[in-house]
């Protein structure tokens, strides 16, 4: 990497780097903060299309790149005259924790649906992205209430651990959704009659057994997590066994909680 190359990633991270620096001191600098969350926005200028646009419809977008951490947000208004919707980000606001591997992305997106006048309105939206003890770089849609509309961004993984994020020891953890080793308290085999693919977005790569609660699984299977709005946790291969599913606050607080 050249100099030039690397005062530009130095400075995009929010650090002061010299151009008299040597190459080897630059290196230095960037390793040292090489957790270190950069945010660049960008707005797009759309024409919604459909008839039932909503405010949740246009939040912006994110794209991680893990391994230089820099996260792409891209924001959504429309301009002029609109035949189904007009679309504007009323507002959007960036912070950094204090080491700045965490990052709140807030704001409030207006629609006004000219077909379906009922859709039409405001609503608000926060993002919460940071570097997890993995080194993953996770992306959490949280609930826009005043708590996490106000809340400090050096307190997000404090919030999240209570969710399990990033669990790696003796459960299975994709986001918000959690496979527990069911072990003494599995249903007979016979019990398992009838197929799913999962809950929500968190979709097997193909049919599996199921039981009140309980995933059996006979050879090792992906979970693949299916969202589209912008939050995207990585695929995770459960082995074969009976599972116990976990899908609320409560039932995520266990003691091997990561992220």
């Amino acid at each position: 990497m050249t100099k030039k190359e690397l005062l530009k990633r130095i400075q995009a991270k929010g650090r002061t780097a010299y151009k008299s620096w040597t190459v080897a001191k630059l290196e230095s600098e960037l390793e040292k903060i090489k957790k270190n969350l950069s945010v660049e926005t960008t707005t797009e200028i759309v024409s919604p299309g459909g008839n039932w646009n909503t405010a949740k419809d246009w939040f912006p977008t994110i794209e991680v790149n893990q391994d230089s951490r820099d996260i792409k947000v891209t924001f959504y208004d429309s301009e002029g005259h609109q035949k189904k919707a007009t679309v504007e980000t009323e507002w959007a606001d960036v912070e950094y924790s204090k080491d700045r591997d965490q990052v709140f992305i807030r704001g409030e997106v207006y629609c006004r649906n000219w077909i379906n006048a009922k859709t039409s309105g405001s609503q608000k939206f926060c993002f919460a992205v940071f570097v997890g003890d993995s080194g993953h770089v996770y992306t959490h849609r949280a609930m826009a209430s005043k708590g996490w509309m106000a809340a400090d961004a050096g307190t997000i993984r404090k919030r999240l651990r209570k969710l399990g994020i990033g669990a790696l020891n003796g459960v299975i953890q994709q986001g918000d959704f959690l496979l527990k080793p069911a072990n003494g308290n599995a249903h007979p085999d016979e019990d398992f009659s009838h197929e799913r693919m999962g809950f929500g977005h968190h979709i097997f790569e193909g049919p599996v057994l199921y039981h009140r609660g309980q995933f059996l699984l006979t050879e090792e299977m992906a979970l693949i997590h299916t969202a589209t709005d912008g939050i995207k946790h990585p695929d995770v291969v459960v082995p074969p066994g009976k599972w116990i599913v976990g899908t609320t606050a409560n039932q995520l607080a266990h003691g091997n909680a990561r992220d």
